[in-house]
């Protein structure tokens, strides 16, 4: 019985980085497949989405909520406080997972990898995928009640405590 193996090429190159893997002797073959469209779907337009805040990638500050801010509505004073210093706002992924902010917002291994020149992390105990995300920065700054948080670790300052409100 012959075997045999496929690789399907999402993206042009792909097939290059997986013939060039290993000292394997397998000949790369192009394939054409025809594959009927689907009619009831169809492409109109595509947008450029437009912010007055700053861009993720070039931002040089970002200041990142998590779930320690305690609600939706207290989110609100992250994007306040961004505004003020013309900051990109961020999430973790606990803070997403808690409906604070959308999904695309969220910063960390399984969310956007940045590096800019000042993080504010507010509410945000550090996850190791959060940490990940985050390594690069230039000057972390952490602000959590819990002073045994991983986010102080790697924190170049820290602010413990917070004010209750009731």
């Amino acid at each position: 019985m012959s075997k045999s193996l496929a690789i399907a090429e999402p993206y042009q190159g792909a097939q290059h980085v997986a013939a060039n893997r290993g000292a394997g002797n397998a000949s790369v073959e192009a394939l054409k497949i025809d594959v009927a469209l689907p009619t009831h779907t169809r492409f109109v337009e595509r947008q450029q989405g437009s912010s007055d805040r700053p861009d993720l990638q070039s931002a040089s500050k970002v200041v990142s909520g998590g779930r320690g801010v305690g609600s939706k509505e207290n989110f609100d004073i992250i994007y306040t406080f961004a505004d003020k210093i013309g900051a990109v706002v961020r999430a973790s992924r606990a803070a997403v997972h808690a409906g604070y902010c959308p999904n695309e917002m969220q910063v960390g291994q399984t969310g956007k990898v940045i590096a800019p020149e000042l993080y504010l992390a507010i509410g945000i105990s550090g996850a190791i995928q959060h940490l990940t995300g985050i390594k690069d920065a230039g000057t972390i700054v952490a602000i959590n009640k819990d002073g045994e948080a991983p986010i102080f670790e790697i924190a170049d300052f820290d602010l413990v405590g917070f004010k209750d409100h009731s």
